[in-house]
């Protein structure tokens, strides 16, 4: 693929070549005034002749005088060039109007501001005559003739012939084309030239405009660039035309003299910056940036000169620097191609015509060789109207590719918010279900951890009844013990079975629907009693039960923690007397009561030990865990009851569970 984009190019440029080529082949000579290229209506007499007034203080008198006369020698070239002179020129020249000539002629020189321009005509009969006379300070309303080129007017009766003088000296190069046309050859060739400048104007200010235009919709500095590049190119090929003299700063002819070099130093200066922002050198070839800058930084620093330097080598140099630039702009373009083709192809092709441009400035400037200026200048606008369209074409690239940058990043940008937005629900889901496993975790936890205190008192008193066995009671003792133990064993499994095995579906269930039962509480007491009654032995507490006929609706096995709680706490924060449990009537309601003689148990701290693990009076146990009370808070709130404590006079608290009453009997 990249053989073919070189082979496009190539063939690209070598079409370029041949059009420019052909330009220089088919453009109209300057026509020197020289003895072969008189029109037909007039006829040269004898050679075009130059003297060199190096010291610039000759006149018309002096110049014409015998010493002066003999000094003058014959242009052996197609047009006078003495190089960057500070001398003034003297030309010399005769012209004979034949039979039938008009008398009108107009003496068009192929510039458009010199330094000092002086023209004189002698004829036969008289002294010189002034035909036109401009200093350093002219403005453009001196001319006799307003157009932007130097045109000198003169009449000759037919069948005489006159002699003319021409002194001159140029701010820059000396050379100097110019033709005798009539009158009416003059208007034609006029007229169509200045159609011709002002389509070239037109294309290039179109295309200012349009990348103005681009640079205010996208901001992309790279518009703005090139709209200063091609403004210093159209400024450029004003100045050369000479219509900035004669529309932008008539009255400034000193400026514009030194505006060469400003606008030659815009545009190498502006060429380069839009080089380095349209190539991204700064990013892809840091080297070649440092070229660049370093160009744009010399040039700027020529100009600077111009306040001590002479300003003719100044222009000298620029003509040389203007083709190292535009061949450092074609290289740099020619080294991004390589791997960027498609964006900078266009860009390549221009500057390849811009070469050849200064080329041919350069090859007429620096090595004497003889193009005339119209070459030259055709060369310029036949470039900059190229490089418009191809400079077009590549800002359309670029547009097409900041616009598909856009969508490629808004794309990327939408499928990043997709993604993001689906790891948020998912990540969303998960928290979700982290907080129910937390949940889920705690509410276990919370079981397992009751389902171990629930057990560990009847196992407590399971050790105790088994070791009275052990020990060798009578018989009959044996027998109620096997009985409390039988018991112990019920109250264990189906803790176990109901706490330790359900699943998590139960335990919602459970947890929102709860099991309720009919449960005599007699019975529930009497159980408790057996089972903690050889704790309360061992420990030297009395522990009393108060038998009762009530039922209550319930699940048994939560009646069952409930008083098993409360009867443990009493024993265990007893340290002698009695622990007395039972069930009171009190109108609607019925009260579990549990009287203990321990330390006292207060409604401020029964609301702090309703905490988890949070222990009563550790100085007199050090077995309990703290979670007895919880336990209780937590049946009392699943089944809506009630929990309350009082002190008792003389030492000890009563804990009391308000029930709803089922029946008596």
């Amino acid at each position: 693929m990249a053989g073919k984009n070189y082979r496009f190019f190539s063939i690209l440029c070598l079409i370029l070549s041949c059009l420019f080529a052909g330009s220089i082949a088919t453009a109209e000579p300057s026509k020197p005034f020289l003895l072969s290229k008189a029109p037909l209506e007039a006829a040269m007499v004898g050679h075009v002749d130059y003297y060199l007034d190096h010291a610039r203080v000759l006149g018309i008198a002096e110049v014409t005088s015998d010493p002066v006369q003999g000094a003058f020698e014959p242009l052996k070239s197609k047009t006078a060039e003495f190089g960057y002179t500070k001398a003034a020129i003297w030309l010399r020249f005769s012209v004979k109007s034949l039979p039938g000539a008009p008398q009108d002629w107009r003496l068009h020189f192929r510039e458009n501001f010199l330094q000092v321009l002086e023209m004189y005509q002698l004829s036969p009969q008289g002294k010189p005559v002034v035909l036109e006379r401009h200093r350093p300070d002219s403005p453009f309303s001196d001319r006799s003739i307003r157009y932007p080129e130097l045109v000198v007017a003169f009449d000759i009766p037919q069948g005489e012939t006159h002699q003319f003088y021409l002194k001159y000296r140029s701010g820059g190069s000396s050379q100097l084309s110019f033709t005798i046309r009539s009158q009416q050859e003059f208007d034609t060739l006029a007229a169509r030239k200045t159609a011709k400048n002002f389509i070239y104007y037109g294309m290039l200010l179109l295309l200012i405009l349009i990348a103005f235009a681009a640079f205010f919709a996208t901001h992309q500095v790279i518009f703005a660039a090139y709209s200063t590049f091609a403004t210093f190119g159209l400024l450029f090929i004003m100045h050369a035309d000479g219509n900035a003299f004669q529309y932008l700063w008539p009255s400034l002819p000193l400026f514009n003299g030194y505006s060469s070099i400003l606008l030659g130093t815009g545009l190498i200066a502006s060429g380069a910056n839009f080089t380095r922002l349209f190539l991204s050198t700064r990013d892809h070839h840091p080297w070649l940036d440092k070229v660049l800058l370093a160009l744009i930084f010399g040039v700027l620093a020529l100009v600077v000169s111009t306040v001590v330097v002479d300003t003719q080598p100044v222009k000298k140099l620029l003509v040389l620097l203007a083709l190292c630039a535009a061949i450092l702009f074609t290289l740099s373009g020619v080294i991004a191609a390589r791997k960027r083709f498609k964006e900078v192809r266009f860009f390549a092709i221009a500057w390849f015509g811009a070469v050849i441009s200064s080329g041919i400035m350069t090859s007429r400037h620096w090595f004497g060789i003889e193009i005339s200026e119209e070459v030259q200048f055709d060369s310029m606008r036949i470039v900059f109207v190229m490089d418009a369209a191809l400079m077009g074409a590549a800002i359309l690239d670029r547009f097409n590719q900041l616009r598909q940058a856009r969508a490629d990043a808004l794309q990327l940008s939408l499928s990043e918010a997709e993604r993001n937005l689906k790891i948020s629900r998912r990540l969303r889901d998960l928290e979700t279900r982290y907080a129910m496993a937390l949940k889920f975790a705690e509410s276990s936890n919370q079981r397992i951890a009751d389902t171990v205190h629930d057990i560990r008192q009847p196992l407590h008193a399971l050790r105790l009844n088994i070791q009275q066995m052990v020990d060798g009671q009578g018989r009959g003792a044996r027998r109620d013990t096997a009985g409390q133990i039988e018991e112990t064993f019920t109250y264990l499994e189906e803790l176990v079975s109901q706490k330790l095995n359900i699943s998590v579906e139960e335990w919602e269930l459970d947890a929102s629907k709860p099991k309720q039962e009919t449960v005599a509480i007699g019975e529930v007491l009497r159980n408790v009693h057996e089972m903690f009654a050889p704790d309360a032995a061992a420990k030297g507490v009395s522990l009393r039960s108060v038998p009762s006929q009530a039922q209550v609706v319930l699940p048994p096995l939560d009646l069952m923690r409930i008083v098993t709680n409360l009867v443990s706490n009493g024993i265990k924060y007893t340290p002698k007397g009695k622990v007395l449990f039972g069930v009171r009537r009190h109108k609607s309601a019925l009260w579990l009561h549990v009287y203990d003689r321990g330390s006292g148990l207060s409604p401020e701290a029964l609301n702090h030990m309703r905490l988890r693990a949070v222990r009563g009076d550790t100085a007199m146990s050090t077995e309990g865990h703290g979670l007895g009370l919880s336990i209780v808070q937590s049946l009392v709130e699943k089944h809506g009851l009630r929990l309350r404590t009082r002190l008792l006079k003389g030492g000890g608290s009563c804990v009391s569970v308000l029930l709803e009453l089922a029946h008596m009997q």
